[in-house]
């Protein structure tokens, strides 16, 4: 597997930030723009471009043990080659990939891979529009069972003839999903982030202007982790809110927590740099929308994923380093002080 020449150790010397990442191990998988999710006690992750501006997705799919803290291939017959794709995990079993780039066009396919049998399970779709597809996009579990899907659909042309969300409907058991259109106020992002709090869904990122853009009445299908709920509560207390508003960014990550929301990374709009940035956000929610800047990061990442196993928050890959130019295998967790 390849090594993750660059990895960060956790801070800078002589920066004392409240929280940030530490190196879990640099022999994972090089990727970017993959995909991943908790499933039972490891993280699968699928996907993704090996190289700068790689044309070619990847159709691995790799498992991390949390307890080993490893990562191991997984073999199994009908993997598609997707990068700029999103997936949810369903029943604590099912890894559900949908849309992205398939190396010749954007695709809205759907496809199960079943970590229980070890096999990949196609799925039948109907609803998209035959001259459109997804990539760069986000999908949400809902408590109903359905899946949200906001962002880019291919061209804008396309994108203003079909809109830019979707409710997915369907079942793994039933093999076929369907596409239905949201709503036609959702704004065209591409690279952003979907997080759902209490009952409104927070699409962060993925545009130059307005961050943040929120829809009503939406119920999450997951549970907030209430230990990491904890630890990013504990930090604003401790931060001072800013005046104004970060610039936009896309391809960072985020997590949320009941009433507060974290964001990593990214690429920015403003010119500053050619490369990714390591910046930390905290959103807080109540009794109003606080923003808080927690810090820089040495970890400097875009294209990156991040997901919640237990009481750890893991962060794998991505793209950074000069001009963007280098794809990491290195892991980390972000540690609290």
């Amino acid at each position: 597997m390849a090594s993750g020449s660059g990895a960060h150790k956790s801070n800078v010397k002589g920066l004392d930030l409240s929280v940030d990442w530490e190196l879990v191990t640099s022999n994972g998988p090089s990727l970017a723009f993959h995909v991943g999710c908790a499933l039972g006690n490891g993280i699968y992750i699928h996907g993704g471009i090996e190289t700068k501006d790689g044309k070619q997705p990847s159709d691995k799919l790799f498992r991390y043990n949390s307890s080993s803290q490893s990562w191991q291939e997984v073999h199994a017959a009908g993997s598609p080659a997707l990068s700029h794709h999103a997936c949810v995990p369903l029943a604590g079993r099912y890894m559900l990939l949908i849309g992205g780039w398939d190396g010749k066009s954007r695709t809205a396919k759907v496809v199960a891979f079943d970590s229980e049998k070890q096999q990949w399970l196609p799925q039948e779709t109907s609803g998209f529009p035959g001259d459109a597809g997804l990539s760069s996009h986000t999908a949400t579990l809902l408590a109903s069972g359905e899946i949200i899907i906001f962002g880019r659909e291919g061209s804008l042309r396309m994108q203003r003839r079909h809109g830019n969300s979707y409710i997915l409907s369907g079942s793994v058991q039933s093999g076929h999903f369907t596409f239905k259109e949201f709503t036609n106020a959702a704004a065209s992002r591409s690279g952003h982030t979907s997080n759902i709090i209490g009952n409104k869904l927070y699409v962060v990122g993925g545009r130059e202007n307005n961050l943040i853009e929120i829809h009503d009445r939406l119920k999450s299908g997951e549970s907030d982790n209430q230990t990491i709920t904890t630890k990013l509560l504990s930090i604003a207390e401790k931060v001072t809110p800013m005046s104004k508003l970060p610039g936009g960014r896309k391809n960072h990550i985020t997590i949320n927590g009941t009433g507060v929301l974290f964001f990593h990374g990214g690429d920015t709009f403003d010119g500053r740099s050619r490369e990714s940035v390591g910046e930390m956000f905290l959103i807080t929610l109540k009794p109003t929308m606080q923003f808080y800047k927690l810090g820089e990061s040495r970890v400097r990442r875009s294209g990156h994923i991040c997901c919640i196993i237990g009481d750890k928050v893991i962060l794998h890959g991505g793209l950074g380093g000069k001009n963007n130019s280098h794809v990491y295998s290195d892991t980390f967790s972000l540690e609290f002080k």
